[in-house]
């Protein structure tokens, strides 16, 4: 690979990130809960599929938020894993859903 590609390439891979002017930032793990449930519900919502219950629990380890949270879809629970560094903008959370029904 050439130089030139080879920064071509690594220009495409490192753009900055510029939040959308109204989206949240999250500063404790509290504020996580809410936008990682609404995360988690809306991909279900989205496949015409409904949800029930919510339970999670949040932690806070330094700069690392996380949120484990358990939404009930159909008649399986769904394990849902939010994570995001203190102070950024809500749309750079990591959402991990596990759904043993999919």
């Amino acid at each position: 690979m050439s130089i030139a590609a080879l920064v071509l390439s690594l220009a495409s891979t490192v753009a900055p990130v510029i939040p959308y002017p109204y989206e949240p930032i999250i500063t404790t793990a509290g504020d996580l809960v809410p936008w990682c449930r609404q995360a988690a519900e809306a991909r279900y919502v989205a496949a015409g599929v409904r949800t029930y219950q919510w339970a999670s629990s949040h932690s806070d380890r330094g700069s690392l938020l996380s949120v484990e949270g358990r939404l009930r879809v159909e008649r399986r629970d769904v394990k849902v894993s939010c994570r995001i560094a203190r102070g950024a903008p809500a749309g750079t959370a990591t959402v991990e859903i596990v759904d043993p029904g999919a």
